[in-house]
């Protein structure tokens, strides 16, 4: 996650905005491409922009987000969006004690293992909850990938042979 994004996500979360009007509003504009190229345009002006923001339907009930997006439409930082929703909604679960794991693997890895992982990692973490995002990801071999709050823990069988690799190549050239 990007450190701008971030900062926003932070900043809009201090100011009480519901994540689900964030949320609602962030899909009607990631979800209309001509829109959203022209909100992430550096060609179109800032004073367009905020034109046509104030003219979408229910954009206009709370004044949080109309200043939120004509803060973005100033700084030319529309294309962080999608980033900045993703660290709001981690705020916001992180608030609540929950956290969030993504997990690539080749397989369905089944409830019994994912109730185990979940355990240590709410252990380790300080989390209540874990919610799962699970990839299924032939090229993973076997193993799998996790992360959790930025941090990447690789115990795939493709990431050792690419380690394998690496070891290799390192050690060819002294």
């Amino acid at each position: 996650m990007s450190t701008p994004a971030f900062r926003y996500a932070a900043a809009l979360y201090r100011t009480g905005c519901p994540v689900e009007r964030l949320c609602e509003t962030a899909d009607y504009l990631t979800d209309s491409p001509p829109l959203w190229e022209a909100l992430c345009s550096p060609v179109v002006e800032v004073r367009e922009k905020t034109a046509v923001l104030a003219r979408l339907p229910s954009f206009t009930e709370d004044v949080r987000l109309q200043h939120f997006y004509a803060l973005l439409a100033e700084k030319g930082r529309f294309p962080l969006l999608p980033d900045i929703v993703e660290e709001y909604q981690r705020l916001e679960r992180k608030q609540k004690g929950e956290g969030l794991c993504r997990l690539r693997c080749a397989r369905d890895p089944g409830d019994q293992a994912l109730g185990a992982l979940a355990r240590r990692l709410c252990k380790k973490y300080g989390y209540q909850s874990l919610t799962f995002a699970i990839e299924l990801d032939p090229a993973v071999l076997g193993g799998f990938v996790l992360e959790i709050d930025g941090v990447t823990y690789d115990k795939s069988v493709q990431g050792q042979l690419h380690a394998l690799a690496q070891n290799l190549r390192e050690g060819g050239k002294h």
